[in-house]
């Protein structure tokens, strides 16, 4: 760690998600006539609460007493750019809707806590490009596996772990999340790849050559196998153009 204030960035989706459904109860006003009820008021003070439960077990963890900084990231919800590069993302969510007072919840969030949302990306972008520009001085908390690919300090809140990722091994997780995809985020990978296979085929050589062979092996191209890296990457700094805010697709790096 380094003199500046260690950065602590929360996955503000999953949180505020989790705790106004936990508080969805279903009322009987009369006869046939059903609603849910949320009381914002105790979904706000949960979140102070769970929040702070949160930062003291990463500090105490660290053994870290020095300043730090809670960002709390959310995902843009008018737009997301990784639907233009495979329009299948997340279709599976269409029509589903967000837990009663969560729109409200996240409002009063941005209003009492440091906040960063930015166009066309989700959370796990914000905070991709965030501990990238602050290497060896952030630490993650989510309960998104998908944040091994981050090249940071990772708290998953669900399982309790923790994690310290590198940089090679969040290009492994990169690759690995290439192959076998995300029936969540509904891209596919590589049918017929699982998780498995995508291990013993990274283990044995941890190289975009592997995940392309694999992609023809199967009966498909590299192209299909980019758009699904692309898909999967969860945005580094050097992946963002600070003056356009628009996103830099990934490249695979050439070998030697």
């Amino acid at each position: 760690m380094n003199n500046k204030p260690l950065k602590i960035l929360i996955d503000a989706d999953m949180v505020c998600f989790r705790i106004c459904s936990s508080l969805e109860t279903p009322i009987n006003w009369y006869d046939d006539l059903w609603t849910l009820h949320v009381d914002a008021s105790e979904a706000k003070a949960l979140i102070d609460d769970f929040v702070m439960k949160l930062v003291d077990k990463v500090l105490n963890h660290l053994k870290y007493e020095g300043e730090y900084e809670i960002v709390m990231c959310f995902t843009d919800n008018n737009d997301n750019f990784r639907k233009q590069i495979y329009p299948l993302y997340k279709a599976n969510r269409k029509g589903k809707r967000k837990p009663t007072a969560y729109y409200g919840v996240m409002t009063w969030c941005q209003e009492h806590y440091n906040c960063v949302i930015k166009e066309g990306l989700e959370a796990d972008d914000v905070i991709g490009i965030i501990a990238t520009m602050n290497k060896g001085n952030t630490v993650i908390i989510s309960g998104d596996k998908d944040f091994k690919t981050i090249p940071s300090t990772f708290y998953n809140f669900i399982t309790e772990e923790f994690f310290e990722i590198t940089e090679k091994e969040a290009e492994y997780w990169h690759l690995y999340q290439t192959l076998i995809g995300d029936t969540a985020d509904n891209y596919p990978g590589c049918r017929g790849i699982g998780a498995v296979s995508a291990k013993r085929i990274l283990d044995k050589d941890p190289t975009w050559e592997a995940v392309v062979n694999t992609y023809k092996n199967k009966g498909f191209t590299e192209n299909d196998a980019l758009v699904q890296a692309r898909v999967a990457k969860i945005l580094h700094k050097e992946d963002y153009n600070f003056k356009t805010k628009k996103p830099i697709l990934w490249k695979p790096k050439k070998s030697n």
